[in-house]
C-alpha cells in the first residue's frame, strides 16, 4: 500500500477552492449551506434567470471560518484522494449537506473500525474544530457532544 503524501501548501489552497466550488455549484437547495456561508439563503432569492447556485458561484462569498477549517482538514487529510474512490464519499457528504452538517454527522455517527483507521484522526480534528466553534452545532448535537467538548480532546491513536 502506498504511503499517503500530504499536499503542499499551495496545493492545499487550490484543493480547498476546488472543494468550495463543487459545494457551491451543487444543485441541492442553497439553504443547506446556512451554517457555512453567511446569509446563504439570500442567493436563493436573487431575481433573474440564473440558478441560485450560479449566483452563489459568481458572488463567491467566503465560507464561515468553521466551514473553511473543516474543508481544509479534509483536504490536508486526503489531498487529491478526496476526489477519487474510496474517499470521494466524504466529498459527496460535504457537497450534499454542507461542511458543518457533514462534519457534525460524521462526529456523531462514525465509529472508526480499528486503531489506525485514517478516519479516526479526521474525527479528532473535527472534534477540535467544534470545541472552538460550539455555536455552529445543532441543538441536538450540542447536547450529545457537550460532555466530550468539555473534556480534553480524544487522541487520534486510541480511545
Amino acid at each position: 500500500m502506498r504511503e499517503k503524501q500530504e499536499p503542499e501548501e499551495n496545493e492545499v489552497h487550490l484543493l480547498c477552492e476546488r472543494v468550495k466550488a463543487i459545494i457551491m455549484g451543487h444543485s441541492a437547495p442553497i439553504n443547506r449551506l446556512s451554517r457555512d456561508i453567511d446569509n446563504a439563503c439570500h442567493y436563493a432569492n436573487w431575481p433573474g434567470p440564473a440558478t441560485p447556485q450560479f449566483d452563489l458561484l459568481c458572488a463567491w462569498p467566503p465560507f464561515e471560518p468553521v466551514s473553511a477549517q473543516i474543508v481544509e482538514l479534509f483536504v490536508r487529510s486526503y489531498g487529491r484522494a478526496l476526489f477519487a474512490r474510496p474517499y470521494s464519499f466524504l466529498l459527496l457528504a460535504l457537497v450534499a449537506t454542507g461542511p458543518v452538517a457533514a462534519a457534525e454527522t460524521l462526529v456523531m455517527h462514525a465509529s472508526p473500525g480499528y486503531e489506525r483507521d485514517p478516519l479516526r484522526s479526521v474525527i479528532c480534528g473535527l472534534e477540535g474544530i467544534f470545541a472552538r466553534y460550539p455555536e455552529v452545532l445543532s441543538i441536538q448535537a450540542r447536547e450529545v457532544l457537550a460532555s466530550f467538548m468539555l473534556k480534553p480532546q480524544r487522541r487520534a491513536g486510541n480511545e
